[in-house]
């Protein structure tokens, strides 16, 4: 009887203890930004994305997963290279349709702000970031997160060939994440 009510007590402790949000995409955005020597920069959104972040607030910690469709890439740039962005020069959306922003670690401080240890994959390339963030609660079932982060294009190989080059279009990859969350009840 007490290791009933023992498994009873854990499993009740563990369901209050983790909220489920999950990104309202209608309303939340995944832009970069890329350099480009003497001309505009590549500046560029993706339309089509998913994901969700476990919390515990009690504890402060939680784990999260973005799931992006690369096909849905938007570029100031796409007129006259969206072809080649979407080849397997770039993305290689053939064989790698989707890239991912998994955590591993999630830790949330009392003041707003958190860090996402996660794991960027790319082309099955994968590499590891420590992301910052700050949110905002929005009532009861809403959130707000943002964070911005760089990474090395030629880390994900995207660019072969003469685009592996980094003196016209640049190394530098800025990634703004703004997320509208909605508790999944």
């Amino acid at each position: 009887m007490i290791r009933y009510l023992f498994l009873f007590f854990f499993i009740c402790s563990q369901s209050f203890a983790l909220e489920k949000w999950v990104i309202n995409t209608s309303k939340s955005s995944v832009n970069f930004s890329i350099p480009v020597l003497l001309a505009g920069d590549v500046i560029g959104n993706f339309k089509k994305f998913t994901g969700f972040i476990e919390v515990d607030r009690k504890n402060f910690e939680g784990v999260a997963n973005v799931i992006i469709d690369i096909n849905s890439i938007n570029t100031n740039y796409d007129l006259d290279y969206g072809d080649l962005i979407r080849s397997d020069i770039f993305f290689n959306l053939l064989k790698f349709p989707k890239a991912s922003i998994k955590t591993k670690d999630f830790l949330i401080n009392k003041d707003n702000t958190a860090y996402a240890f996660a794991t960027l994959n790319i082309k099955g390339n994968e590499k590891d970031f420590k992301i910052p963030l700050i949110y905002n609660l929005e009532g009861t079932d809403r959130a707000l997160a943002k964070g911005s982060f760089v990474f090395k294009r030629t880390d994900f190989e995207i660019g072969t060939g003469i685009w592996s080059n980094t003196l016209i279009l640049k190394d530098d990859v800025t990634v703004n994440v703004s997320l509208i969350l909605d508790l999944l009840r």
